[in-house]
Formats: structure tokens, sequence, C-alpha cells
């Protein structure tokens, strides 16, 4: 069972090491879902795309709060998919998402990936342990 996650905690979760999350515009019901998980070494994030029933496929990195297309990617950085990716982590960095696009988390935990089970981790997307290691 998932959950929507504030605005103003998005980043947070979005950047919690092993986070899979869906944007959904409410006014078209377009969707997208994108997992990003953190590099061993470094402030560095890898992005993939839900592009097929349980496969998703590298897009780009986030190095310091930005998005940067890879030049690896088999999706073009002209994609919608990719746009809105890189858009919703501009506009949320900025504070300034539309109320319209909500953030879903899957259910399970943003920095570990195991399921979320007490209501207050569902309503964050961190477990309690994981909550405790995590700024928010």
């Amino acid at each position: 069972m998932g959950g929507v996650i504030q605005h103003n905690k998005a980043i947070d979760f979005i950047l919690g090491g092993n986070s899979t999350f869906t944007v959904l515009n409410t006014k078209t019901k377009n969707r997208f879902t994108f997992k990003v998980k953190k590099h061993n070494k470094g402030n560095i994030f890898f992005v993939k795309i839900l592009t097929n029933p349980e496969i998703y496929t590298f897009i780009g990195s986030i190095i310091e709060n930005k998005y940067k297309h890879s030049g690896k990617s088999t999706i073009n950085q002209d994609a919608q998919s990719v746009k809105v990716f890189s858009y919703i982590l501009r506009k949320l960095s900025e504070s300034s998402l539309e109320d319209f696009i909500e953030i879903w988390h899957e259910g399970r935990c943003g920095r570990c990936g195991r399921e979320l089970t007490v209501p207050s981790s569902i309503e964050s997307g961190f477990g309690p342990e994981c909550i405790k290691r995590i700024k928010l």
C-alpha cells in the first residue's frame, strides 16, 4: 500500500537512497514511475524509468540535486518521461511544484526498499529505523 508524499518531503524521499515513486498529473492523468538509487560512492544517484512491467531503463543521474541526462541512455532526452523527471526535480528543489502534481511511493522505504507497514512510515515513505538516518 503506497501513499502520496508531501511536496516539502519529496526530495528527501527521492534522494533517500533506494526510492521508487510515481509522478501523477491529476489534470491529465499522465503518470511515470521512476527508481532513484544512490551510488555506493559519493553523492551521485542513478535514475531509471519504468518502461515495461518490472523493467526499468536508465535515463541519467542526479548530481548536486540536478538531473543530468546520460548519453548512454536508450531513451532520448526529449522524451516526455525525461522532461517530466527533470521538471519535477527542479520544481521540488525550488519549492514550487504545482499542487496538481502528486508523487506516490509504492509502499516501500525510500532508503532500504523494505515494505512499509506502520501508518506513520507509510505516510513518510521511510521505515522507523531509516527515518532516523536521513535528514527530514
